[in-house]
């Protein structure tokens, strides 16, 4: 009697222990976290409202990114970012959490998540996670393949470099049948065409152009040269698409839907609109493909052409830092709401979890996420004013066009650039620093 006494007793004990339990987590305070997001409404139609009907008694609250930009004080629990150098800035003034110590506790499946944004997201200092992402950008060469096969040239491979692009797209002919230009080659760029492909190809192979301390303008190496070189012998035997957008803003389908384009170099998401891009006035539905971006001469497995334009982190001031860990582990880790959504996800880019990619028919995909990602970033506008480097820009692009008319050789063209473009970086400096002291 006595026994049976003692079990009723330890059985009423954890019921009661259960129930206190259930009533604690049955009534967990609200609180309300604060992020700062472009639009509200994008923002609940993405996460928000997912997640409060997850979490019922968290409340998200989206504020204007404008009221923490540039400021040292950030009041916001959850932090977007949109740029991953303003990502290492914050980490280096101390403003996020390292994230390490909640990926380890909640046993978040690290593995499952693509180098591209793993290596990317890693801390310089000291190789830590403060933020993750759901998403990343990526390019590839696009092709029509009819073309190809109409012109009896071999179909472009994976981890071709750009040389190898362009004598690729020396081999069609400038006219077709009806006397219709044709193009080897389009670039992704749509002003300043010429002498974008030089820096951009310099980019690829890790050159510079400009010191980012001193804006010291630089292209007098065998390198440059070459890269010159090539792009203005292409350009004269009219290989490269050169017709700038235009100045009316009326949209055009792109030249590889209207058979005058054999290769284009675009982002992901012309892989998943073929289709409807090909319902635009004078485009047709293609046989198309996909290969990676040309890539480093010195090393063909790596990429500079991935972005990270979606990152969150904890700020380090917030007292809600087991609540803001749950929303980061929600938005990148959600198989559910990942593959679901995977339509509108398209609009932020492709998902970090690579399993989740959805495929385009029986296109091969991975071409998207192939190469490795370069170990860091050679992209100019990471460092220097974009003003500075526009205004650069079309001082080069004026040369490089006399260049192509043969007004100018190689060497005057690069001696001009340096001379000409380093008087307008100059100018651009000079004007951002009257703007700042006005």
């Amino acid at each position: 009697m006595i026994h049976r006494t003692k079990v009723c007793a330890l059985y009423l004990l954890s019921m009661c222990i259960i129930l206190v339990g259930c009533t604690k987590e049955a009534t967990q305070e609200p609180i309300t976290l604060t992020v700062n997001y472009p639009s509200e409404r994008l923002f609940y139609q993405k996460y928000g409202r997912d997640f409060e009907h997850k979490y019922p008694n968290i409340t998200i609250k989206v504020i204007d990114p404008n009221l923490i930009e540039n400021s040292e004080n950030i009041n916001v629990d959850i932090i977007f970012i949109d740029q991953l150098k303003v990502y290492k800035q914050m980490i280096e003034r101390g403003k996020l959490l390292n994230l390490d110590p909640f990926i380890q506790n909640s046993k978040y499946p690290l593995s499952e998540i693509t180098p591209i944004a793993l290596q990317s997201l890693r801390s310089d200092l000291n190789g830590g996670i403060y933020g993750l992402s759901p998403t990343f950008i990526s390019y590839a060469l696009f092709y029509n393949k009819d073309l190809f096969i109409e012109y009896g040239v071999p179909f472009p491979t994976n981890q071709m470099t750009w040389s190898e692009v362009l004598d690729l797209a020396e081999r069609f002919p400038t006219n077709n049948a009806s006397g219709e230009r044709v193009y080897g080659f389009k670039s992704n760029y749509y002003m300043n065409i010429a002498f974008s492909m030089i820096l951009r190809m310099g980019q690829t192979e890790g050159l510079t152009f400009i010191n980012p301390t001193t804006l010291q303008v630089n292209l007098s190496s065998a390198e440059w040269r070459e890269i010159f070189n090539k792009v203005v012998e292409s350009f004269r035997k009219g290989v490269i698409y050169d017709q700038e957008e235009s100045e009316t803003g009326e949209i055009a389908p792109s030249p590889i839907l209207t058979n005058t384009a054999a290769m284009e170099i675009q982002s992901y998401s012309m892989a998943y609109n073929f289709d409807s891009n090909s319902e635009f006035i004078g485009g047709n539905p293609i046989n198309w493909d996909m290969v990676t971006v040309p890539v480093p001469t010195r090393n063909k497995n790596q990429s500079d052409y991935y972005e990270i334009q979606e990152i969150y982190s904890i700020s380090n001031s917030t007292p809600y830092k087991e609540e803001a860990w749950k929303f980061i582990d929600f938005v990148t880790n959600n198989d559910q709401n990942m593959g679901a959504k995977h339509e509108k996800q398209l609009l932020s880019g492709l998902p970090v979890k690579t399993d989740l990619i959805k495929p385009v028919g029986n296109h091969d995909v991975s071409p998207l996420f192939l190469l490795d990602p370069a170990p860091y970033s050679n992209d100019p506008y990471d460092a220097v004013n974009y003003e500075i480097l526009n205004a650069f820009k079309e001082v080069g692009q004026k040369v490089v066009e006399d260049t192509i008319q043969n007004a100018l050789s190689i060497d005057e063209a690069i001696q001009q650039i340096e001379i000409e473009g380093q008087r307008a970086v100059d100018e651009g400096k000079m004007r951002l620093e009257l703007d700042r002291n006005q």
